[in-house]
């Protein structure tokens, strides 16, 4: 599959008031192809800023969400004829500025909800899922056991990191700032080991769906 940065971002503004599913896809593309290369981007400009790689990664999901609310990429504008040189370009400029943003008042150029929980076990993580919607006690109980099946054999951290990911991202939405930092205080990992774990939970669970 070959992808186009340029034809995404034209999918993601054209879509984004006509089929929200459509442009969510787009988005989930254009993160996957570009969040490597963007997060180098991102270590080299937060080491010469004297800030630290989970620093970096912050401001790459920062620069994505900007993305998000304005898919604005022109590639007339950029001085580059080949598309991923011309959206690295572009990228470059939308991480320097939420760099700059961040390192001043310490947030984006957008905020996240602020009290949002970290999901350390399958009873949390049931509520928070079905939070606008009646579920009776047997039916929860149900489920609880179910999932309890599901996760059995994790560790707890394995649990939590699953869990809270299964529950915050989705297509076209990522796991906001700031649980993604309340989970690398309470483990005392970085967001690479967040990484690193999540695929490890994966490989233990085959890919399975809750």
């Amino acid at each position: 599959m070959t992808i186009d940065g340029e034809q995404l971002m034209r999918a993601i503004a054209y879509h984004k008031d006509r089929d929200m599913e459509k442009a969510k896809e787009a988005f989930d593309l254009f993160c996957g192809y570009y969040e490597k290369e963007a997060t180098k981007i991102a270590i080299v400009l937060c080491r010469n800023w004297h800030r630290s790689d989970d620093y970096a990664y912050a401001i790459v999901q920062c620069a994505f969400d900007k993305v998000w609310r304005y898919p604005t990429f022109d590639k007339s504008k950029t001085k580059y004829k080949d598309t991923d040189k011309a959206v690295l370009q572009w990228l470059n400029k939308i991480i320097l500025r939420e760099l700059s943003l961040f390192a001043g008042k310490g947030d984006c150029s957008h905020t996240d909800p602020e009290d949002l929980p970290l999901i350390t076990n399958s009873a949390e993580f049931i509520q928070e899922n079905f939070d606008d919607e009646y579920i009776s006690d047997e039916d929860f109980e149900r489920m609880s056991t179910q999932l309890d099946k599901i996760l059995k054999g994790l560790s707890e951290q394995e649990i939590t990191v699953f869990l809270t990911y299964k529950l915050y991202e989705s297509p076209g939405r990522r796991v906001p700032r700031t649980v993604l930092k309340k989970l690398r205080a309470r483990y005392n990992i970085t967001q690479d080991g967040i990484k690193h774990c999540r695929i490890r939970v994966e490989q233990k669970l085959g890919g399975i769906e809750l």
